[in-house]
């Protein structure tokens, strides 16, 4: 599939999803920060995705067989850890990973973001590119799940 045509599908999967609902979440005094972080890096994520554009130029081939594995782990993710969220949540959420792993290359977690005892994702600039590394990735990969959606991030181990 073309990013693109993935790009057209990911903005008509989330233009209906209530994004006003992330809006008042993060005017709530009482909101977890990591859950601020997250709600923030959502947001930041629905805005560019509905602004991006792809020219013909920039076009590339995403494998069907990777999109198919990407929506498989991610439904898999939800089903282990979070089965009573929503279908509109559980599409959000996937639309958005899809497009930072396979659109923009970006990582699934806010930079910056503190996992526990000073884990995080962090970037490095490396021959003038930028480069994202996530402290826990290896460990999370190691874990016997049934899901593993970090094996999808952009982020290189540690």
């Amino acid at each position: 599939m073309k990013s693109s045509v993935l790009l057209e599908e990911i903005k008509e999967n989330i233009q209906n999803y209530d994004i006003d609902h992330i809006k008042e979440n993060l005017k709530k005094e009482d909101i977890n920060p990591i859950s601020k972080q997250v709600s923030e890096f959502n947001l930041k994520n629905y805005d560019e995705i509905m602004e991006t554009k792809i020219s013909e130029e920039d076009d590339f081939e995403i494998s069907d067989e990777m999109i198919y594995s990407m929506k498989n782990e991610i439904d898999l993710f939800f089903k282990g850890c979070s089965p009573e969220s929503e279908d509109s949540f559980k599409k959000f959420i996937e639309s958005i990973c899809l497009y930072l792993s396979l659109i923009a290359k970006k990582p699934l977690h806010p930079v910056g973001m503190d996992f526990k005892n000073g884990n995080t994702v962090h970037e490095e600039i490396e021959d003038g590119n930028t480069v994202y590394y996530c402290d826990l990735k290896e460990y999370f990969g190691k874990q016997e799940k049934d899901y593993y959606t970090c094996k999808f991030c952009v982020c290189k181990t540690v």
